[in-house]
């Protein structure tokens, strides 16, 4: 009797074990890594030069293990060569001193050798396996003034590693997460912000072939060579590998467009900004902006710990007509270089969501408002550019007499957080509480969100789940200063090129979607021809949204003279949890995220209508079983 029971048992279990959707599952690990359909080349269009490959080189090995062996990986912000400049600090005086925090997150010892060609500078160091090294530069690497620069970085490694740079002066610190050559390319826009009295607004562009030709098109007037150019204007000059040329302008530069015939690497932000700009205490700003073929469509925005002023947020756009949702409206940018500012008095988080690319950038205010730190600016990585594996970066933490209290904001696709880990411990484990009790943890539709404290030193975040994509932000304060960079993220075409040979047009398209026969790769950013925009209902208006100025952000009727929003409008107007309109709808059709949720749901449905019956019918062969084999009770005489 007893091995019925259990035979039935058994036939039950694999019953169940069918109905669940391994095949599906299967399919969506493989499509979950974020691989595009249509196979990607580098933004840079190609490798570097022969003859300046990384010592002792090998193939590139994260560390981490392939989650999908059979696909190529992508290129992201964990790289072997990185070529830059670091740029002017306030009153472009030599700074105090600037440091790279290089961190190298595989299982071996990675070698890794700095370079400055035109300083003759050069060190070789050894980095220990989830290990970090600060290396300090020489200050007179730091560019100064408009004009060609000296101090370009050149680093490599035989493994992959993480390069971030903190530009220090007294009270006036920023830092920027390093681009590697292979994720470089051809079409920039500047991030920047309005300079605070005599300081500037800046960028630096970096060569890294020889000959290479760059056009800038500014959005303020500015001096070059001797010369002035007005808005419209067009700037052009040849560079060559390792050559890096710095340009200030008084106004802000934030949109400014930078297109190069090769790759180049591209600085930009200010010596010292007040954010927002009525509210006292500047600092610099500065950041290694990613090329506009691997801007995104969706973001997830966090409030900063240990802040109780809130945040700025800039939403700027690449391509004309651009389109996005936040706060529950829509916002309209009719140009490429246009951007719209928030100021965010609350402590919020925030979704955005575009039709078309976009770069969105965080800024912490200044000190004076709640008498801890002061502003800084960051990229927040779209989540179309999460990363799979693990990062080991560094923590700033000391600068003089500057100690530097360090948090972390870390996404994740949303399924995965409980598969997070910080410093080998689980992320959902961490216990953390702040002075104001702040620390987030957040789950939307397409992504969750966890922030806390970070260790000194060395910290290492690990995704081991297959399929599993995250991103994550440092940042820190101390008193009358500050600094932000992202930890790292990807840098994944989203961009690609329709062509039609019948007509001889071309087009851009997203091709971050399925294959479609005819659509190759973008091999010019400089086309300036937009994406074709979805259907827009009847009532949406082509006209911008009030307050956008081209060029200058935005003047909204809605914020005080200190430029904090005004009291009243819709309660909950700060919430994001808003159901998108339609016409934005249309962007989620195909993804891949929500498909994963649906694949998963339909085999739990399934599940739950078959289980119950699959009981009810085995509990009635046991009856039936029961009643046929049942041995007679014994007759009494």
């Amino acid at each position: 009797m007893y091995g019925l029971k259990i035979l039935y048992f058994v036939i039950l279990i694999q019953l169940v074990a069918r109905v669940l959707p391994f095949e599906t599952k299967h399919r969506l690990v493989r499509q979950s890594g974020g691989q595009p359909a249509v196979t990607p080349q580098t933004p840079g269009q190609g490798q570097p030069p022969k003859g300046n490959n990384p010592p002792d080189s090998q193939p590139p090995d994260s560390g981490y293990g392939s989650i999908m062996p059979d696909l190529e990986q992508p290129v992201d912000t964990r790289g072997t060569e990185f070529i830059f400049c670091f740029t002017s600090n306030v009153n472009n005086a030599q700074p105090q001193g600037l440091q790279l925090l290089i961190g190298a997150g595989g299982p071996l010892d990675t070698n890794v050798q700095i370079e400055m060609p035109k300083l003759k500078f050069l060190l070789h160091i050894l980095i220990s396996h989830g290990g970090t090294e600060i290396v300090d530069i020489p200050p007179i690497a730091a560019a100064s003034g408009t004009g060609p620069q000296n101090g370009t970085i050149w680093v490599r490694a035989n493994r992959p590693i993480t390069v971030h740079g903190v530009n220090s002066q007294i009270k006036s610190h920023d830092g920027f997460l390093a681009v590697p050559v292979l994720g470089l390319g051809l079409e920039y826009f500047a991030a920047s912000y309005a300079a605070s009295g005599l300081d500037r607004s800046q960028m630096i562009i970096t060569g890294t072939q020889d000959f290479t030709r760059v056009t800038i098109q500014p959005i303020q007037r500015l001096q070059y060579k001797g010369r002035w150019f007005n808005i419209g204007d067009t700037i052009l000059f040849t560079i060559n590998r390792f050559n890096s040329v710095q340009i200030q302008a008084e106004g802000d530069l934030t949109g400014t467009r930078i297109l190069s015939d090769k790759p180049v690497s591209v600085m930009s932000g200010t010596t010292c900004s007040l954010v927002p700009q009525q509210l006292n205490r500047c600092d610099h700003l500065v950041e290694n902006v990613p090329p506009v073929a691997t801007w995104g469509k969706k973001f997830s925005v966090l409030p900063l710990l240990n802040r109780t002023s809130g945040t700025v947020l800039r939403v700027l756009a690449a391509r004309p007509n651009t389109r996005f949702y936040t706060l529950g409206q829509v916002f309209v940018l009719q140009r490429g270089g246009l951007f719209r500012e928030f100021n965010q008095p609350v402590t919020f988080p925030m979704s955005i969501v575009s039709d078309r690319p976009v770069m969105v950038l965080q800024y912490a205010k200044g000190g004076a408002k709640d008498r801890t730190g002061d502003p800084f600016m960051t990229i927040i990585p779209p989540i179309e550019q999460y990363v799979a594996g693990g990062v080991t970066f560094s923590s700033f933490d000391q600068s003089g007499q500057d100690t530097f209290g360090s948090f972390a904001t870390i996404s994740v696709t949303s399924w995965d957080l409980f598969n997070m880990y910080l410093n080998n411990e689980a992320l959902i484990s961490h216990k953390y509480k702040t002075e104001q009790k702040q620390d987030w943890m957040r789950l939307m539709s397409f992504n969750a969100d966890y922030q806390m404290p970070l260790g000194k030193g060395a910290n290492t975040i690990v995704s081991p789940a297959p399929g599993s994509r995250f991103t994550a932000i440092a940042y820190g304060f101390t008193l009358g200063t500050s600094y932000a960079f992202p930890v790292v993220y990807g840098l994944r075409r989203t961009l690609c090129t329709e062509d039609n040979t019948a007509d001889q047009d071309k087009k851009e398209v997203d091709c971050t979607g399925p294959v479609v026969s005819g659509i190759v790769l973008a091999t010019n950013h400089g086309t300036g021809i937009g994406i074709q925009p979805p259907k827009r209902p009847p009532s949406q208006s082509n006209e911008p949204s009030q307050g956008d100025t081209p060029g200058w952000g935005n003047i909204n009727p809605s914020k005080g003279a200190d430029g904090e929003q005004k009291g009243g409008g819709d309660a909950g107007v700060f919430f994001p949890w808003y159901t998108i309109p339609p016409w934005m709808a249309e962007q989620f059709e195909d993804d891949e995220l929500e498909e994963e949720f649906v694949c998963y749901a339909t085999g739990l449905l399934v599940l739950a209508l078959i289980a119950p019956a699959t009981v009810i019918f085995f509990v009635m062969i046991i009856i039936i079983c029961g009643m046929m084999f049942r041995v007679p009770a014994p007759t009494k005489f």
